[in-house]
């Protein structure tokens, strides 16, 4: 079985939102508003997905990534990426930061936890790494 806590990175004046969509689908929810305290709560906690936010103001999300990457505890660890721009780089940026999944949170509610449900349904792989954007070919 999965765990089904999700921790949720973002400024603590946008998680409101976001919670209450994730509880709302049964989820539980843990929060940090930062990559440190992120990568604090995942090595002491079973977390089943991180959701982020692709341009963090505090902590790159990208530094959040290549950390999960490097832990060999952490590395079976899904990483969704959000964010509400949408411009192509964005895309293409998740995936070489090791984002399992990239949504544009404003295509709606629904589409969003589309990808936070199919993430967490499906069985974790590990990564080879997700330390290094340059190392995909």
């Amino acid at each position: 079985m999965y765990s089904s806590t999700i921790l949720l990175v973002q400024p603590e004046s946008e998680s409101a939102l976001f919670r209450s969509r994730l509880e709302g689908m049964g989820c539980t929810v843990v929060e940090a508003a930062d990559t440190a305290a992120a990568m604090t709560i995942a090595n002491r906690s079973e977390i089943g997905l991180i959701v982020t936010e692709l341009y963090l103001p505090f902590g790159a999300s990208r530094c959040l990534a290549r950390e999960i990457g490097k832990s060999p505890t952490l590395r079976r660890t899904k990483l969704l990426a959000y964010t509400r721009h949408g411009k192509a780089r964005d895309r293409a940026w998740a995936r070489r930061v090791g984002a399992d999944g990239y949504v544009i949170t404003r295509s709606g509610d629904q589409r969003f936890l589309d990808v936070v449900d199919h993430l967490m349904g499906t069985p974790s792989v590990p990564r080879r790494t997700r330390s290094s954007p340059r190392s995909e070919s």
